[in-house]
């Protein structure tokens, strides 16, 4: 199976983490977006923002499973989180894994969708996906 996994910048161990272990049971990664260099601020990196955004979208189409660790703010995780909604809205993939609790699901009307299946930790998605 193909993998795609984000989670805001605080998470990129435990995103980086997840890769691995993807990787070690013989599945997939779609795009391993923590090995781009930072970019910030956008506005003066334009040109590498938008290839990085470009990428970031196409990984996420070609991906089986989408897993969020999801938190009460951001940007570009929600806006990821969005172009897999859409996705598998329209065609019914990819299935998409929230990770969290009920204090950050409560942070987004979107999190709410029935589309998304919520998990208290990855090897709960792996279990499901498995099974």
């Amino acid at each position: 199976m193909k993998f795609f996994v984000t989670g805001r910048s605080t998470n990129y161990e435990k995103v980086k983490q997840t890769f691995d272990l993807i990787e070690q049971m013989g599945h997939s990664i779609t795009l391993r977006w923590t090995d781009f260099p930072s970019i910030k601020p956008y506005n003066e990196n334009d040109a590498k923002a938008a290839e990085f955004s470009v990428q970031q979208i196409e990984g996420i189409k070609m991906t089986d499973i989408f897993v969020i660790f999801s938190h009460n703010d951001g940007t570009g995780v929600f806006t990821e989180f969005g172009a897999a909604l859409a996705l598998a809205q329209l065609r019914g993939t990819p299935k998409i894994y929230a990770i969290g609790d009920g204090v950050v699901r409560s942070a987004c009307m979107f999190h709410y969708h029935p589309l998304i299946i919520w998990k208290e930790s990855f090897a709960e998605v792996l279990d499901d996906v498995q099974s």
